[in-house]
């Protein structure tokens, strides 16, 4: 897995090794209740998008990891590798860099970062998921916090959490914070034409003293011990190697994640001690066949998820009922139409999308090219 996924990296866009999806989703169509616009055109230095979450008088606080690099310098379009960046899109929609990676940020070993899903603390502080896998996958991923001051301005960037092998999405709850492990063991290589073995990932609980105290250091994942940290772990299909990804947590404490590969959402809920629950299927339909970023919305209590596979977003309310809030067939966003969306976030009444645009080889992937520009799309929230 880990030298088909570094691939990206020196700029091999065939990776079906690694991403082995089935072929049961045709090309997606257009279809919407709510159509996308362009919220922003990103500029060269920011060609892969990812992580967001909301910051102070309606700014954006974006993730750049630049994972398309590779794939850019081999087809010609970038001489150079951007570098990984922290940016902000501004409540008027201007693009601006937020925070940049000082050396001493970047792992020691691999010289590299990741940086993925992030959200604000109670604290004031950005917590960020450090990616390390496309670099290494021996258990190098990171949870970060970028300390801001009172103004909410980024001054310096540490280490919370380590011993991740694929650290992702975030939501907070209070004072705890649900961090999900796309990964939470490294499945053996088989045959070609072998049954692979089912893919153990999971969701991490931290507290903010805990990670106020020092940096927590994970205990690896084994069948026959797991870390205490751990409170939900999922058995999936490993149908594309990546497993648990967005998290988001409603008003009693609920916390739901979706599993990449198998577009279906588990929920965990938490007893008076904090004791969870063993995770149940809560959203599963056919017409879900991704869920990558997710976020639970008060105001109509239903969870949004950017479905990747099929560019498009899936609206699911709290008796797992799934409907398409929009799916557009492939495309380089320049209208706004969705590019392989990554995130989703609430602003006020719009929905942001994040495209990732990062494609592999696959007959369940719409996208089948990086292609220019990089976008930010926005759709308005359906009324009640």
């Amino acid at each position: 897995m880990y030298k088909a996924l570094t691939a990206i990296l020196a700029g091999i866009l065939t990776i079906s090794a690694v991403f082995n999806c089935p072929a049961y989703a045709s090309k997606a169509k257009s279809e919407s209740t709510s159509k996308p616009k362009l919220l922003v055109k990103l500029p060269k230095k920011a060609n892969t998008p990812d992580g967001c979450t909301l910051h102070k008088k309606g700014n954006i606080i974006l993730s750049i990891p630049n994972f398309n690099n590779g794939a850019l310098i081999k087809q010609g379009v970038i001489k150079k590798a951007s570098p990984a960046f922290m940016a902000k899109i501004t409540k008027k929609n201007k693009f601006k860099t937020w925070y940049k990676f000082k050396p001493q940020d970047l792992h020691p070993e691999t010289k590299q970062i990741g940086p993925m899903d992030c959200a604000f603390g109670p604290d004031g502080n950005l917590y960020l998921a450090d990616n390390q896998l496309f670099f290494n996958n021996k258990h190098k991923s990171r949870l970060l916090r970028i300390n801001c001051n009172k103004r909410g301005k980024p001054v310096s960037c540490d280490v919370v959490v380590e011993g991740f092998i694929c650290s992702n999405g975030m939501a907070w709850h209070g004072d705890k914070l649900y961090v999900s492990e796309t990964i939470l063991i490294n499945t053996p290589a088989v045959e070609k034409g072998q049954p692979k073995p089912k893919l153990i990932s999971g969701v991490y609980e931290f507290t903010l003293k805990e990670m106020r105290d020092g940096i927590v250091k994970l205990k690896p994942y084994s069948d026959k011990s797991a870390d205490s940290h751990l409170v939900a772990k999922y058995e999936t299909s490993n149908s594309t190697g990546f497993g648990a990804d967005g998290v988001a947590c409603d008003a009693e404490g609920n916390m739901y994640c979706g599993i990449f590969e198998d577009g279906v959402i588990y929920k965990t809920s938490f007893d008076k001690n904090g004791k969870p629950s063993k995770p149940i299927l809560f959203a599963k339909d056919k017409k879900m066949l991704c869920c990558d970023g997710i976020i639970w919305r008060e105001k109509d209590n239903k969870i949004y998820v950017s479905d990747m596979l099929i560019n498009g977003i899936q609206v699911v309310d709290m008796k797992g009922n799934v409907t398409t809030l929009h799916k557009n067939g492939d495309t380089d966003g320049a209208d706004g139409s969705l590019d392989q969306p990554c995130e989703v976030l609430e602003r006020g009444d719009e929905l942001i999308v994040i495209n990732m645009d990062m494609p592999w080889e696959s007959d369940t992937l719409v996208n089948t090219k990086i292609d220019k520009p990089y976008t930010v799309s926005v759709i308005p929230f359906p009324a009640k």
